[in-house]
């Protein structure tokens, strides 16, 4: 009870949802809801090579059918615009910034791994990188979309400085509301909205991937909670995706605070803003890869300046509730549809022996799973959206990731995002033994021998 009354006194009173035109939605949502799209998600997607088939045709062909209409019939709405740098708009146009956060030397060595023989594969390519300065700017007369962080300005389109469209593909053009040529940095743009809803000032925080768990916290959220932390920009309002999760929505409320306008953004709906406000990126992780034939993907860069901020942030509303008692050793059960660890069971009872309390973090509330995290000193869980609460640990608390071998994986996410906020991260590496059309989201087993020596390092420390 004590949460939600919490919850409740922070949630906004100023919630605008702009609605969805009719036809709004982008064409893949469209294709879905027809009957070709219901008959392939419901009997044909499950085939690995009937989806590939339909990824390449999607991939190769649609798109550059766009990109021929778009020539052949002089469209100007979709014509190609220049696919800019934030940094880079910013000089081209003289534009004022205010300076959340000095640029910063990152470390990133290497994390424990077992077993032994797969150390290699989470080596990062360099021992330190530089995390770029944040901060705000504005820009006039531009426009904001529903389902994407892009911005239109004029002819420009602004990215955030971290995108790398040569080894980077994007959820928008997956979608189908974009088209963008990377080795030339230009961009179609597909979905338009003919009726912007006009607004003298906002700060945008819209994101393809916001409605992901992991994307939000690590990406979103610590954006809007430095922009939100400063007087100077006290009353502008903040625009997100309509329709995100109630504990993302939670998450927004706490930082946000109950006077500020939130409005909500549809995919299809546009705001046309005379003053823009844009905080420039705290963290990213690519949606997806381009393509399998480059190397040197990345697998996440973060701000732990960013994320200390909103840890610090979270430990104000943590000292508001009495102390429930929180487990200091927890494994997470993951019990969505990809990426099962398949002897879970066998791995709990030996957690469970160890004095582990298992745990399922999607029957918690926002603020149940912040503070069960900060309490916790030990965490097991395979690699899961969830574990990005870890964010909200103590310095020194410790973290074991359970993932598959793949060459795709993504290895040192978790690490790169907790070990420079004092989070110290280990790894046990496991294989795909069922559902491997799915390539790395397959359900993957891993040997409790490792977790064994995994757990008695940790503990040990």
């Amino acid at each position: 009870m004590e949460n939600r009354a919490i919850a409740a006194r922070y949630t906004s009173r100023k919630m605008r949802k702009l609605e969805p035109h009719q036809t709004g939605a982008d064409i893949v949502a469209r294709l879905r809801n027809a009957w070709p799209g219901r008959i392939y998600t419901c009997h044909l997607k499950h085939r690995a090579l009937v989806r590939w088939i339909v990824q390449w045709i999607w991939r190769n062909g649609y798109l550059n059918l766009v990109n021929l209409s778009a020539h052949l019939f002089l469209s100007k709405a979709k014509k190609w615009r220049s696919l800019i740098k934030l940094t880079d708009y910013v000089q081209k146009n003289e534009t004022p910034t205010y300076k959340l956060a000095d640029a910063m030397v990152v470390e990133t060595p290497a994390p424990i791994v077992f077993p032994l023989c797969d150390q290699s594969v989470l080596v990062s390519p360099h021992g330190r990188y530089i995390f770029p300065e944040i901060f705000v700017t504005t820009v006039r007369g531009a426009m904001t979309y529903g389902g994407t962080n892009l911005i239109l300005a004029d002819n420009d389109v602004i990215r955030h400085d971290l995108f790398d469209f040569e080894h980077d593909y994007t959820s928008e053009e997956l979608h189908g509301r974009t088209l963008i040529d990377p080795k030339s940095s230009r961009i179609r743009w597909l979905l338009h909205d003919q009726v912007p809803e006009p607004i003298p000032a906002a700060a945008t925080f819209v994101d393809a991937c916001a409605s992901n768990y992991a994307h939000w916290m690590t990406e979103v959220l610590p954006r809007i909670a430095m922009f939100c932390a400063e007087d100077r920009f006290h009353g502008v309002p903040v625009v997100v995706n309509d329709g995100l999760h109630k504990n993302i929505m939670e998450s927004l409320f706490l930082v946000v605070g109950a006077e500020r306008e939130i409005i909500t953004l549809p995919i299809g709906r546009a705001l046309a803003v005379d003053e823009l406000f844009l905080t420039s990126v705290t963290g990213y992780v690519p949606f997806d890869q381009r393509t399998a034939k480059r190397c040197g993907h990345s697998h996440g860069m973060f701000s732990p300046r960013a994320l200390e901020s909103l840890r610090n942030d979270m430990e104000t509303f943590d000292q508001q509730v009495d102390d429930q008692g929180w487990p200091r050793k927890i494994f997470l059960r993951r019990n969505s549809g990809v990426r099962k660890l398949v002897n879970s069971d066998q791995l709990e009872q030996y957690m469970v022996s160890r004095g582990y309390v298992i745990i399922e973090p999607e029957k918690l509330t926002f603020l149940q799973q912040m503070q069960l995290f900060r309490n916790a000193k030990f965490i097991f869980a395979p690699t899961g959206a969830a574990l990005s609460n870890a964010i909200f640990c103590r310095p020194g608390a410790q973290v074991a990731v359970l993932m598959a071998r793949h060459k795709r994986m993504i290895y040192r996410y978790w690490h790169n995002m907790l070990t420079p906020i004092g989070i110290s991260v280990g790894s046990v590496l496991g294989s795909i033994v069922e559902n491997h059309d799915l390539g790395m989201h397959g359900d993957f087993a891993v040997d409790i021998v490792d977790v064994m020596n995994l757990l008695e390092v940790m503990e040990n420390k």
